[in-house]
């Protein structure tokens, strides 16, 4: 390779460079703008929303449960007091 070619090389890494600066920025500025667009219609979906909903269904449809569940144990338990012989309708 002879000098010249060396010298140009040179002076084209130093406008590349420039050129590199400029396509990796741009590149960013799209992707950045990309990620506030995503967010921006994120925010706007309703599906946030139903997934709120639902969770609150949920949780209320879980505490229903268990309310019936602990009143069913709490009759079973009187219910079994109550098969229980009483003490004076004993023969002595």
């Amino acid at each position: 390779m002879s000098k010249h070619t060396n010298f140009r090389r040179h002076k084209m890494a130093g406008h590349d460079a420039e050129g590199l600066k400029n396509f990796w920025e741009n590149v960013i500025q799209e992707q950045t703008k990309q990620r506030e667009d995503e967010e921006s219609r994120l925010s706007k979906s309703a599906l946030n929303k139903l997934r709120h909903e639902w969770t609150l269904r949920l949780e209320g449809r879980a505490r229903q449960v268990q309310a019936h569940t602990k009143t069913q144990k709490e009759q079973m338990t009187l219910l079994s007091i109550e098969a229980l012989p009483s003490p004076d309708k004993t023969v002595a």
